[in-house]
């Protein structure tokens, strides 16, 4: 409601875009480039064996797009930023900041949630974007040196797979597991109660419940997207 009426504080939304964002890519970039080597590795060698080197790009392409980038990216963002927002949130509940903030009408939704919402929201696809391109270079460059498949046999076949319906399902993901993530990551952080050793317990249980949802909501998605 806080989003729709506009009144999310500007400086809070850039301030959780570069958290959340921006300082995950590494993170983001690390991941997705080795996963899309491992998927390249386990596959190009074999398909190049029986005559399919022209399908590896597409492939690695598919996978990178629809599940590689979606999944790893939320648990990279998840495991940084996520874990981040839930200790925050925890230690300003049992140090009583956020009762503080009510006693000052002061809105804890408007201030600390609706700005780490929007900033995932606009983070998160940017991210997906990064995460897929990085996944399909690591995988060519291992699909040359592991499998002798030119790039340019590569790229042709990612080019001819690639579909805007493949992108659009990517961002539906995205945007469902960005609600999904601070919906998890903020709500652990606001029941946190007691003291210190509350606020691990629950982050680390934001975490699992985290990993669990992204898989669990990927894998439904993926059923509506693709399941006729």
């Amino acid at each position: 409601m806080e989003i729709i009426k506009l009144k999310v504080p500007k400086g809070q939304i850039l301030e959780q875009i570069v958290t959340i964002g921006f300082n995950t890519l590494p993170m983001v970039i690390l991941i997705t480039t080795f996963s899309g080597m491992v998927a390249s590795l386990e596959t190009s060698y074999w398909l190049n064996q029986y005559g399919a080197r022209d399908t590896v790009g597409s492939l690695i392409c598919l996978a990178s797009v629809v599940e590689i980038a979606p999944v790893f990216v939320s648990f990279a963002i998840g495991a940084q930023a996520g874990t981040a927002i839930t200790a925050e949130l925890g230690h300003m509940q049992i140090t009583e900041q956020i009762s503080a903030m009510r006693l000052s009408k002061v809105n804890p939704i408007n201030y600390l949630i609706a700005p780490r919402l929007v900033a995932i929201i606009y983070s998160l696809p940017i991210s997906i974007i990064i995460g897929a391109f990085s996944a399909i270079i690591g995988g060519m460059i291992i699909a040359y040196f592991h499998a002798h498949i030119e790039f340019s046999i590569f790229l042709d076949s990612v080019w001819r797979v690639l579909k805007f319906k493949d992108v659009f399902n990517s961002f539906i993901k995205a945007f469902l597991l960005s609600n999904y993530l601070i919906a998890i990551h903020t709500s652990f952080g606001l029941s946190t109660r007691g003291g210190a050793k509350e606020v691990g317990i629950m982050t680390s249980l934001s975490t699992i419940w985290a990993t669990v949802g992204v898989v669990c909501l990927d894998a439904i998605l993926d059923y509506f997207m693709y399941v006729d």
